[in-house]
C-alpha cells in the first residue's frame, strides 16, 4: 500500500497542498489583474488559484501506470482513485477548519471550495478528454471565470463559482455538485471517451 500511494505521488500530494494554505496565509488578498472580455474587468485572488497546483499533481497521480495493467489487477481502481480524492478533500476541509479558527482567514474556505471544485471538474474533462486536456481546463478555469464572469457592477456572475466571495453558499454548491459528479465518473469510467494528448507509440 505505501509503494503504491508513493507510485500515485501522494506525498507530493500531500506537500503541494500544505504548500499551498501556507502560501494563502502569507498572500491573503494579493490578487492579479486581469482584463475583462465580457462584463467588468477585475482581479484574480491569488488564493483563487492555488489550488490548481495539488489538484493537477493529484490527477496526474491518478493516471499514472499502464491503464490495461490496473484493470486486470486484483484491487478495484475506481474505488482506491475515489479514496484518493475524497482523501484530498477531507484534507483541504481540514486545513481550511485550522486556519479559520486560528487565524479567521476566509481565503483559507474559498481555497478549499475550489480544490474540490477544480477537483470534480479535472474528473469529469478527464472521463470525457483524458488527463491531458483535463488538466489544461482546470489551468484555464479560474482565468476564464475572472474574464468573462463579472457583472458590470463587479461581482462574480452564478455561474463562476471560483471568484465567488469566499462565504457564498452558490459557489460552494456549485463546487460540492462538480465535486460529486467527477466521484462517479471516476467508478464508473477509468477510459476516457476520447484521448486526443494520449501517446500512440
Amino acid at each position: 500500500m505505501i509503494w503504491w500511494l508513493k507510485a500515485k505521488g501522494i506525498p507530493a500530494v500531500v506537500a503541494a497542498t500544505l504548500a499551498v494554505y501556507l502560501l494563502a496565509l502569507v498572500v491573503r488578498q494579493e490578487a492579479i489583474p486581469v482584463p475583462a472580455v465580457v462584463g467588468a474587468s477585475g482581479r484574480l485572488l491569488v488564493t483563487q488559484i492555488l489550488g490548481i497546483l495539488p489538484v493537477v499533481l493529484l490527477l496526474h497521480g491518478i493516471d499514472r501506470g499502464d491503464t490495461v495493467t490496473e484493470e486486470v489487477a486484483l484491487r478495484h481502481r475506481g474505488r482506491r482513485n475515489l479514496a484518493l480524492c475524497l482523501a484530498f478533500v477531507l484534507l483541504a476541509v481540514l486545513l481550511d477548519g485550522g486556519i479559520h479558527a486560528v487565524w479567521d482567514r476566509p481565503e483559507a474556505l474559498s481555497l478549499a471550495r475550489n480544490c474540490a471544485g477544480f477537483l470534480g471538474t479535472a474528473l469529469i474533462v478527464r472521463a470525457v478528454l483524458g488527463p491531458g486536456i483535463a488538466a489544461i481546463c482546470v489551468a484555464a478555469l479560474p482565468l476564464a471565470c475572472a474574464a468573462g464572469g463579472r457583472r458590470p457592477g463587479g461581482t462574480a456572475r452564478p455561474w463562476a463559482w471560483p471568484i465567488q466571495e469566499a462565504g457564498s453558499a452558490l459557489g460552494m454548491g456549485e463546487a460540492a455538485f462538480l465535486f460529486a459528479v467527477g466521484c462517479g465518473l471516476i467508478l464508473w469510467r477509468q477510459r476516457p471517451l476520447c484521448n486526443p494528448l494520449a501517446r500512440t507509440a
